[in-house]
Order: structure tokens, then C-alpha cells, then sequence
């Protein structure tokens, strides 16, 4: 199932980079080469569209990633170094 998420995220984020390699930013961009194409396909306001695309992606990734965690660390599985527990005793060292 992490392997699913993992790639669900990997997906999301090669789309992410897409959609911000089309954004508009100060006048130029890919997104005013297809303005016209935009305009026959009865979208009108591509810039709000692909704003929406742009946080609709984070909020996937950030989504998938807090559940990921959720559904546990495979490395917290008690074999690793991060499976000590902490007894309250002092450990014996020899100089």
C-alpha cells in the first residue's frame, strides 16, 4: 500500500511541474500560447483553472504524504535502532 501512495505522489508532483510550467507569471508564458485554444474549448479563465490545478496538486501530495505516515513506518516495525525503548535504567559503561 506505501508503494501505491508513493507513486500516486510521484504522479502528482510530474503534474504539479507541468501545470507551473504553464502558468502565466508576469504577462509571458506557455498559458498565452493557448489562449485561443483555450477560448474555443469554453474556458475562458485558463489562469484561474490552472491556479485551481496548482493547489488541487499540493493538497494531493500533502494529503497523501500525511497518510502515508499514518498508516506507519515500516522501519518502526521493532527491529530497528529506532525501536529502543528507554527503561529508566542507566546503561553500564566500561572506560
Amino acid at each position: 500500500m506505501i508503494q501505491v501512495l508513493g507513486l500516486i505522489v510521484i504522479i502528482a508532483s510530474v503534474l504539479l511541474v507541468l501545470v507551473v510550467m504553464v502558468q502565466n507569471s508576469k504577462g509571458g508564458g506557455l498559458d498565452s500560447s493557448f489562449g485561443a485554444v483555450n477560448q474555443i474549448g469554453n474556458v475562458a479563465q485558463s489562469t484561474e483553472t490552472i491556479e485551481k490545478a496548482t493547489w488541487y496538486l499540493a493538497a494531493v501530495i500533502a494529503f497523501v504524504c500525511l497518510i502515508s505516515v499514518f498508516m506507519g513506518n515500516p522501519a518502526g516495525n521493532g527491529t530497528g535502532p529506532q525501536s529502543s525503548t528507554f527503561t529508566g535504567a542507566p546503561t553500564e559503561t566500561t572506560p
